[in-house]
């Protein structure tokens, strides 16, 4: 009779090669979610600081507005307004609009931050043009908000 000869079949397992080549797919795969997993909470983050400044500036232009709406005296020197401006409205005599810093006050109360730039001016109707940038922090630029009121006290 015949011998057969029986090999030890070896322990199931994985070789080297096949464990580096899973590690480095593994790591390909985590490096490509990871960037992408970046890039989504830069874009969440941008928008909620975009809406944020939206809310802030609607806000600031409402009162501005309704401050400029109400103006007796809104001619100011020389038919120019500058900052600080001081006018006369309903409310009260004497009210200040200026640009404290990066922050835009109302008889010294803060309306809005992060103001860049801020400027009052007529257009060529007379009316009032209200303008500002605020610094928006993630995209590293400035958002521009403008909007005019025709005072209802101009008309002598």
């Amino acid at each position: 009779m015949l011998k057969r000869r029986h090999h030890k079949q070896s322990a199931g397992g994985f070789t080297m090669i096949e464990m580096i080549a899973v590690l480095v797919l593994v790591g390909l795969l985590v490096a490509l979610a990871g960037t992408g997993l970046t890039a989504a909470v830069q874009g969440y983050l941008m928008a909620r600081e975009s809406t944020a400044m939206a809310q802030k500036a609607q806000l600031a232009l409402t009162r501005l507005s309704n401050e400029f709406l109400v103006c007796y005296d809104c001619l100011g020197e020389n038919e120019n307004i500058g900052l600080p401006f001081t006018y006369d409205n309903v409310l009260a005599d004497g009210r200040v609009v200026a640009l404290d810093g990066d922050t835009i006050t109302v008889n010294g109360t803060p309306l809005v931050d992060r103001v860049s730039a801020f400027t009052l001016d007529y257009d060529n109707l007379g009316r009032v043009v209200i303008s500002f940038s605020l610094e928006h922090r993630q995209a590293g630029s400035s958002l521009d908000f403008t909007t005019t009121v025709l005072p209802r006290n101009s008309y002598q």
